[in-house]
């Protein structure tokens, strides 16, 4: 190999080499150095089939001493019935493992004693109770399917979130903290970004009883987390009371 060609290798590897070098160095500081900010990407995730359904029209919001509301809705006492016989499916008295549909998940429904409202794609409940500040609320709880029908959603929406205003930050990660705490029943946020708590339970064997105690278990979760969510409703409480029961 003669002089000019070497010469020319020589400079190549010399050239690679440094190329590879200041890309290790661009790397090393983005990453450990942390002085180069990773930008957010915009998210878009695919349809869940097993997901709460998502009504066509806005579903009605939970509301504090609203005396129309409140006339219009069941006592809290009607989830602690005691009453209910196993679902008459196929002209059997139990449901013999087969999931609810739409139909006889309102007939289950009904069999607690409960007057829920047809309101596709929920059966809609309107169940009041007075919390521990003395204020009078109104839940709209609303039970469906999810799409593939394999889920039975149990939700009630709270109040819209007005991203550029109240609720503060501290707010928001109280709530998602708290989900750590209510186990299977969680806060999440819809498309519209209305706040609500949703529960899921595998659509599998569901007798009444089973639902009925799904429900209660889910109005307990509502009245006890009411102190992270009651701000940003305003001034709802007629009395004092207050505090994170999660903290």
């Amino acid at each position: 190999m003669n002089r000019t060609n070497v010469s020319f290798l020589a400079m190549f590897v010399v050239t690679v080499a440094s190329a590879l070098l200041a890309l290790t160095m661009g790397c090393s500081t983005g990453s450990a150095g942390g002085n180069t900010a990773i930008a957010p990407s915009p998210v878009s995730l695919p349809e869940n089939p097993r997901s709460v359904a998502v009504p066509a029209m806005p579903a009605p919001n939970a509301s504090a001493n609203n005396a129309r509301d409140l006339a219009n809705a069941q006592p809290e006492s009607v989830l602690d019935s005691k009453t209910a016989r196993d679902l008459d499916l196929n002209g059997g008295d139990t449901q013999a493992g087969q999931p609810l549909t739409y139909e006889t998940l309102g007939a289950a429904l009904q069999k607690l004693g409960l007057t829920p409202e047809d309101s596709k794609p929920f059966w809609e409940l309107k169940v009041k109770a007075t919390t521990d500040d003395k204020c009078d609320w109104t839940f709209p709880i609303d039970v469906s399917l999810s799409q593939d029908q394999s889920v039975v959603w149990i939700a009630c929406m709270l109040c819209p979130i007005d991203k550029n205003g109240s609720p503060s930050a501290q707010a928001l990660i109280d709530l998602l903290a708290a989900n750590n705490k209510l186990a299977t029943t969680t806060f999440a946020l819809n498309p519209s970004h209305t706040l609500f708590l949703q529960q899921p339970i595998p659509n599998i064997g569901i007798t009444p009883q089973v639902l009925g105690s799904n429900l209660k278990t889910f109005f307990t979760c509502l009245k006890q987390s009411e102190p992270l969510y009651k701000s940003f409703f305003g001034n709802t409480t007629s009395g004092q009371g207050g505090g994170n029961p999660f903290q």
